[in-house]
Formats: structure tokens, sequence, C-alpha cells
């Protein structure tokens, strides 16, 4: 393989590995039977999100809005005779830092 190759498979990989592991994430531990948790929040909070294979959440927060977030968080399953069931609701807050201020005095210097 030429250089060139190496190069775009290496940075596609990376690219797959950044992509999975992004953060940061809302989760929680291993909650058995729970299919789908709800949510109550600002504009960027999805209304609801898949339980993980172990029924545990794992959602990207990183759409936050700098400063506090708020939000709750109910574990639900659909049961054929009740209906969806959901735990009571949890609240969750954090905090998501503003960037740094521009650069400024950037010049060359001989």
């Amino acid at each position: 393989m030429d250089k060139l190759t190496v190069f775009f498979m290496v940075t596609f990989f990376m690219a797959l590995v950044t992509a999975a592991y992004s953060a940061p994430n809302l989760v929680c531990d291993p909650q058995a039977g729970v299919q789908h948790y709800v949510l109550t929040g600002p504009g960027w909070v999805p209304a609801q999100v898949p339980a993980q294979a172990d029924g545990s959440i794992r959602m990207d927060v990183s759409p936050a809005t700098v400063g506090v977030n708020s939000l709750t968080v109910k574990a639900c399953r659909q049961d054929a005779v009740w209906g969806e069931q959901c735990s009571s609701a949890v609240p969750f807050s954090f905090t998501r830092p503003a960037p740094p201020a521009a650069v400024t005095g950037a010049g060359l210097i001989p």
C-alpha cells in the first residue's frame, strides 16, 4: 500500500473511534427491563431515548447551551396489558462552560 492509502485508512478509523466515544454523555447504571427513557428539558433535549442493550441510557449532551442545563429522566417500558410504565422523574443538572475569549493581539515578530 502506498502512504496516501495508509493515511486515509488511519484517518477513517480514528474518525470512527472518535464518533463512538464522543463526549459528554448522560449515562446511568444498567436498568433491567427498561426499554426507553422519557426526558423533559430545554429544546435540545429529545423527548425519548432508546435504552442501551443493558437498559442504561447514553445520550449526547454536546448540543447543550452554555450555562446551567436542567432536565428530568424517567426509565420506561411498554407493557402489553398496562401500556407504558415509567419510573418517577429524576432531576439532572449540569453546567456547560463558555468557550474561551477570542484571541487578541496576534501578529508576527521578526
